[in-house]
């Protein structure tokens, strides 16, 4: 019976065995990673990976959040309440064994929200050897967000964002307003990871610094075009926005500006409903594609001549937002054929649709066949509403 007592308490007493108090672990927001030179032996230079950890301080973060301070007052440099540690390795794994040993707490990796690659890596570096570390980790998530820096990760880290508690969280916030805008593209580790390793050219977004900003800002604009697990090469927010119509990736609210010379007016519309087709066809051994957009807008806002907005008048703006959406779409179209041969639209995946057999002839020639592969843009787009003046 005193057994039986001291098992029950015995049981009672237990906790998990790997418990460890959150003041003695160092939470990482997010990892920033380059590709770097370092010395080798006898004078020579190898390359290695670098990465740099952001970390929030606990207390600061939490006081900043009270309102409690964490910044400097106007005109004075902004202070992040949170620090970082940089290490490198041959392997990612080989740099977190040192970064154990750099800090008196442990690395934990379940609260990372966002993973961002330096441009040299995504360059010279197929993804699939950057993201195996994470993919494999079991403290990482996949719903990380992936990210391109345009230049160094690390100097993105240097930025201090207007009101925001780390740069990781800022770059995360930013990332899930794709809500409201396609001129970028948020996709998770899960996402990315599924996608080089079915052999498909993807977006990732790019975060840059803004020109001319002291101290120094951020913002998500624009995508890399990864072909072959690479970045080959970057779309502007505007190309990127058009690239999301052709795979109807927009899920409204979307404004363009719309001058109309002939009406002396620019137009601001806002895209409400975006519906896209996309059709390919072989002939012979040629294919072709027919992308065909359906779009419903609203007019927002009329600078210019006070005429008010007669059925004539929507036509020509109606005429006006075609061609300017399909001399758009046109053009992205173009640089991802030609410029970069990347099928980051899915026109391969079409064809692997519709006619697997020609499909499985050609698509080890495929990127060849497809930069000179025919394709037609047609646009329609209708005035819903014009607001509650005409």
């Amino acid at each position: 019976m005193r057994s039986l007592a001291l098992v029950l308490i015995a049981l009672m007493l237990a906790g998990c065995w790997d418990n460890l108090d959150i003041e003695r672990r160092a939470l990482v927001l997010g990892t920033f990673v380059d590709l770097v030179s370092v010395k080798a032996g006898e004078g020579g230079e190898q390359d290695q990976f670098e990465l740099t950890m952001e970390m929030p301080i606990l207390r600061r973060m939490a006081a900043r959040a009270g309102g409690g301070g964490g910044g400097g007052g106007e005109g004075q440099e902004e202070t992040l309440p949170t620090w970082r540690l940089t290490v490198t390795g041959s392997t990612f794994a080989e740099a977190m064994r040192k970064a154990a040993t750099r800090s008196e707490r442990q690395l934990f990796f379940g609260h990372q929200k966002v993973l961002l690659i330096g441009q040299e890596l995504a360059r010279r570096r197929n993804l699939v050897e950057v993201l195996d570390f994470w993919a494999r980790s079991r403290e990482s998530y996949l719903d990380i967000t992936v990210l391109l820096a345009e230049g160094r990760a690390e100097e993105i880290f240097s930025a201090r964002p207007k009101f925001a508690r780390s740069v990781s969280i800022f770059l995360q916030e930013q990332s899930e307003r794709q809500i409201r805008t396609s001129r970028f593209i948020k996709h998770n580790l899960s996402e990315v990871w599924a996608a080089l390793y079915g052999d498909r050219d993807i977006l990732l977004s790019r975060v840059t610094v803004v020109p001319g900003q002291e101290p120094l800002e951020l913002q998500v604009s624009g995508t890399g075009v990864i072909r072959e697990g690479k970045l080959v090469g970057w779309l502007t927010p505007e190309e990127t926005q058009a690239a999301h119509w052709v795979t109807g990736q927009v899920r409204g609210g979307e404004i363009i500006p719309l001058p109309v010379p002939e009406l002396k007016r620019i137009f601001s519309l806002e895209l409400c409903r975006v519906e896209n087709k996309v059709k390919s066809q072989v002939i012979g051994d040629t294919p072709t594609f027919t992308v065909k957009l359906y779009i419903t807008a609203d007019i927002i806002e009329k600078i210019g001549s006070p005429e008010p907005l007669s059925a004539p008048i929507l036509r020509q703006i109606e005429e006006r937002a075609d061609e300017l959406i399909k001399q758009r779409v046109e053009y992205v179209i173009g640089k991802l054929q030609r410029q970069y041969q990347a099928d980051v639209l899915g026109f391969g995946k079409k064809i692997e649709e519709n006619n697997p057999r020609w499909w499985e002839a050609v698509k080890g020639n495929w990127r060849s066949i497809y930069a000179q592969a025919p394709v037609t843009v047609e646009v329609q787009v209708s005035i819903r509403r014009t607001g509650m003046v005409s």
